[in-house]
């Protein structure tokens, strides 16, 4: 992770309740969107990439794919752009501890007179990478915008 996305996990973990705690693998993972959401929204694709596995796979690609579809989207929307994620469901079995499954609703909205947003229902697979959750599948597809209430 680069620093500025390490700087909001760790911000984001330090002010969950029971500070002295260890971070729940769930916490860890909600920290890893939060990154992952930061980095959409500054239009940063290198960061954003750096928290997609290496190993991620796709019905659209591999992770050069999925960064150059973040580039894409980072350029058509120009400054200003806002990104609002809401997480429907973060799941961990037991039986599958290094790696999370993770429902959501994210709306994207670009700068200048564009009123309007997109909406994308998006399923992601998280895995344990070392000390990191990193995306290493997705697929997504667009939503109404009842889907961010």
């Amino acid at each position: 992770m680069n620093r500025a996305a390490r700087l909001l996990a760790s911000l984001l973990l330090a002010a969950l309740p029971g500070c002295g705690a260890a971070p729940t693998p769930e916490a860890e993972v909600h920290a890893a969107l939060a990154a992952l959401e930061a980095a959409a929204e500054a239009g940063d694709a290198g960061a954003f990439s750096e928290l997609v596995s290496a190993d991620y796979q796709s019905p659209l690609g591999d992770r050069e794919k999925l960064r150059a579809f973040v580039a894409l989207h980072v350029m058509r929307s120009g400054r200003g752009r806002e990104v609002i994620v809401r997480v429907r469901d973060v799941r961990i079995e037991p039986a599958e501890p290094m790696r999370a499954a993770v429902t959501l609703a994210v709306g994207l909205a670009g700068a200048g007179s564009r009123l309007g947003a997109e909406v994308y229902a998006v399923d992601l697979d998280l895995a344990r990478e070392g000390d990191d959750w990193r995306v290493s599948w997705a697929q997504w597809h667009v939503a109404p915008a009842t889907d961010l209430l």
